[in-house]
This record gives structure tokens, C-alpha cells and sequence, in this order.
């Protein structure tokens, strides 16, 4: 194995990833078996990106890479033989990552930081058919499935736990599909979601049901913008959560809700239809609720 450090700046194709004197050490690019790291200073990479039959022992985008890996559209590609994929650039990437199937069959990438992308394009933009936990723990802007007709990317969970901002495509489901769950963790996050998400967990922070609904959502410090379609099957305020339920005059449907601890709920336009009686363990007094207008309350015990 041969840990390849990228630095660019060939005097014919400096921006060239399958050229071997843009690496350090420059007898080769990386290949299979190899360890690669995107180098700190070091320069865009925009050509030979299609890198899909190598298998990495590692890849590493390193803090203090404000290059690029682009163009739009055209993602660097390559298979990985351990779980071993971080990334802490600050420019704009795409990365197509696939496990080599025999070694490893599921990738866990942790990102660190990314850069704030720009209208319509995240900082980083991940591709790939078998993720199972991405960890989010610094800021900038990562989409994972929101390439353009990008139908097939998979993720069993994401867990954003820094300051940044989680774009989550339409078509995303978990690798045995059904709908990915989704931790959001920190006060400074923001999380949007436009598919059916299993598990929502909002525990500080901004979420986003754009399109589609949660399937059990709970809310705790954070602040929850249901705006999609369907059945939100059970929803679960507590400690200061608030939901926000009139994003858009679309309609949506609650099944079970449970609010308590200081809970908030608004829905002033009316836009939500809720199947079973709203529950509330702790009392409504420390709640605010708005359930919009001509509404009867029925109280029943639990």
C-alpha cells in the first residue's frame, strides 16, 4: 500500500487526478490498494474523475483544502476496501463513493466541516448506493442524493451533530429501504428533507419535513417545519419542541400526537387533519397550542 497525498500544479494538467506527477510521491496515482489524502493547500481537481474501478484503503479530503473536486455533474468516483471516508475541504465537491462489496459491503462517511456551496448546490454533494450512518459534525452545506436525477443513492441514518446544513433528495431511502432516519443535534443545525423519513429525531436545531412525512417524529429543543404530504404516523413534543405545522397551505395528516413539557404546536391556518385525539400526559397548561380556527376540543382520560 502507498499513501498518495495529492498536490497538483503539473505544468501540463495541473488539475488532472489520474496524472502522477500532480501526487506525492509522483511515480503513480492512486490505485487500488492505495491510501489517499486531498492535501491541505493544495489545488482544484477537475479532470479524469472517473476513478470507479479503484478500490482505496482510505480517502481523506483534509482541513485546510479549499479546493475544488468538480465539475457540476461530474463526481470523482471510487470504491473503498475499509470504512474509512472523511472529508474536511471547504471548497466544492462531488464524491461517488461505493464499498468494493467483499471487504466492506456498507460506507460510514464522517464529514467535519464542507464547504457553503451556492444556490442550488451544496458545499459537498455525496453519491453512492450503501451508506448506512452519515456522521455531520461541523458546518457548511452536504447534500446526499440531490444530484440531478440522481434516483439510486442509499442511507439507512444520518446523525448531524455540528452547525451545518443537511439536504436530504427526494429519492433517498435506507439500503433495505423504508424511509432513513434522521438525528439532528446540535443548536445550530438545519436539516431539510424532502423523502419519507423513518425516525426523525430533533433533538436542538432546525428540521424540515419539506416533501413527504415522518413516520415517528420527536421533538425536544428544536424547531420542526412539517410541510409535506401524508401520514405523520406518531409525533412526540416535549421539553420546549416546537412544531410548525402552516409552512404551506398543503394539506397533512397526524395520527397519534403527543404534547407535554412546554411543547409547542401552531397550526393558525388548519392545515393539518389529526386522526386520534392530541394526547397530553403532563397537562396543556405549559403548552401553547393553535390548532387554527373553528376547532372543537373533545377532553376524554388517557
Amino acid at each position: 500500500m502507498t499513501h498518495r497525498i495529492w498536490v497538483g500544479g503539473d505544468a501540463t494538467d495541473p488539475n488532472k487526478y489520474d496524472k502522477a506527477a500532480n501526487w506525492q510521491p509522483n511515480d503513480d496515482y492512486p490505485k487500488t490498494n492505495d491510501e489517499v489524502t486531498i492535501g491541505p493547500g493544495s489545488i482544484s481537481i477537475l479532470e479524469g474523475l472517473n476513478q470507479s474501478t479503484q478500490e482505496y484503503m482510505g480517502f481523506h479530503v483534509a482541513a485546510g483544502y479549499t479546493g475544488d473536486i468538480e465539475p457540476p455533474g461530474d463526481a470523482l468516483s471510487f470504491k473503498l476496501k475499509t470504512d474509512d471516508l472523511t472529508f474536511a475541504g471547504s471548497g466544492t465537491a462531488f464524491l461517488t463513493v461505493e464499498p468494493d462489496g467483499v471487504s466492506i459491503t456498507k460506507v460510514n462517511p464522517v464529514v467535519s466541516q464542507c464547504g457553503r456551496g451556492q444556490t442550488g448546490i451544496p458545499g459537498l454533494t455525496l453519491t453512492g448506493t450503501s451508506y448506512e450512518t452519515l456522521a455531520f459534525d461541523g458546518s457548511g452545506s452536504l447534500g446526499i442524493g440531490t444530484a440531478p436525477e440522481d434516483t439510486t443513492s442509499r442511507m439507512d441514518k444520518a446523525v448531524v451533530s455540528g452547525g451545518g446544513t443537511l439536504q436530504v433528495g427526494a429519492d433517498i431511502q435506507k439500503m433495505a429501504g423504508g424511509g432513513p432516519d434522521i438525528t439532528v443535534a446540535h443548536a445550530s443545525a438545519t436539516v431539510v428533507a424532502d423523502c419519507d423519513v423513518g425516525a426523525a429525531e430533533v433533538q436542538k436545531g432546525i428540521y424540515r419535513q419539506r416533501e413527504g412525512k415522518w413516520t415517528a417524529g420527536t421533538v425536544s429543543q428544536g424547531t420542526v417545519y412539517a410541510s409535506g404530504s401524508g401520514a405523520h404516523t406518531t409525533t412526540k413534543v416535549d421539553a420546549g419542541g416546537t412544531v410548525h405545522v402552516d409552512a404551506n397551505p398543503g394539506a397533512r395528516t397526524f395520527t397519534d400526537v403527543e404534547i407535554q413539557n412546554g411543547g409547542i404546536w401552531a397550526d393558525p391556518a388548519g392545515t393539518g387533519s389529526y386522526t386520534n385525539h392530541v394526547e397530553f400526559p403532563t397537562g396543556m397548561d405549559s403548552c401553547t397550542l393553535d390548532f387554527g380556527r373553528k376547532k372543537k376540543l373533545l377532553v376524554a382520560n388517557m
